[in-house]
């Protein structure tokens, strides 16, 4: 069997594939911007609980 003869999309349907294309890509770059804005937030929390323990730590405590 040979394969069959693929024509390229021409006009509206290349338009909608195109458009479809730039929203998956799109969607992608959404999900990969969201992945690493949690993972930034994650670190940053940890640091600041870090630093607060460190703070509690180094209080002193009034002398009666």
């Amino acid at each position: 069997m040979s394969k069959p003869v693929v024509e390229p999309l021409r006009g509206e349907a290349a338009w909608r594939a195109a458009k479809k294309g730039v929203a998956e890509r799109n969607e992608e770059a959404y999900a990969r911007g969201r992945k690493e804005r949690a993972e930034r937030d994650h670190a940053q929390m940890a640091r600041r609980v870090a630093q607060e323990r460190e703070a509690d730590r180094n209080i002193r405590q009034p002398a009666h």
